[in-house]
């Protein structure tokens, strides 16, 4: 259900963190679809910090530092289903117009990054759980793919959530580029 709330961006900023009070679970994508807007601008609305943006030119940069975890799961919808891979990122490399993973020992394939407008550093509690994911937005601001930091007993990989934190500190600015 589309709520038609969201005529500013105050407006939308308001209403988002009405819903986060929810006792209900929230994902960006059931924002964006709650309040009529892009999951950009539904990430856009969220608290200064629970996300951090790069452009996309930052992909290389962020891309190397997630192929150093040691667990993530990578995440990507489409049609309403929801594909989810688990263990290493692999890494990859520019040629033929995608970005080609290589060495992926589950995931693999070939992303098409040539379209790719905004990186999201999300820190979004999911299910009552501390959840922090790396969204990659299209021009039009649309999730492409995301990763998330890694878990182990349902709770999440040290050494990658420490990496998520420095890798938004150090690409990450308040809105998006």
């Amino acid at each position: 259900m589309t709520e038609t709330c969201c005529r500013t961006t105050e407006t939308l900023r308001e209403h988002i963190n009405a819903a986060l009070r929810e006792k209900k679970p929230v994902m960006l994508a059931s924002l964006a679809e709650r309040f009529g807007v892009s999951e950009l601008e539904a990430a856009t609305a969220l608290p200064d910090d629970m996300r951090a943006f790069a452009g996309g030119d930052a992909f290389d940069t962020v891309w190397q530092t997630l192929a150093s975890w040691e667990n993530a799961t990578f995440i990507m919808t489409h049609l309403g289903s929801v594909v989810e891979i688990k263990g290493r990122i692999p890494e990859g490399r520019h040629g033929h117009g995608f970005f080609n993973l290589t060495g992926g020992n589950g995931l693999g394939g070939h992303l098409k990054v040539d379209d790719l407008g905004h990186i999201c550093f999300l820190s979004l509690p999911f299910m009552g759980l501390e959840s922090h994911s790396v969204q990659f937005f299209n021009a039009a601001g649309t999730v492409l793919f995301s990763v998330y930091v890694g878990r182990e007993n349902r709770q999440l990989v040290p050494t990658a959530r420490d990496s998520f934190f420095a890798l938004r500190e150090a690409v990450g600015t308040k809105e998006p580029a």
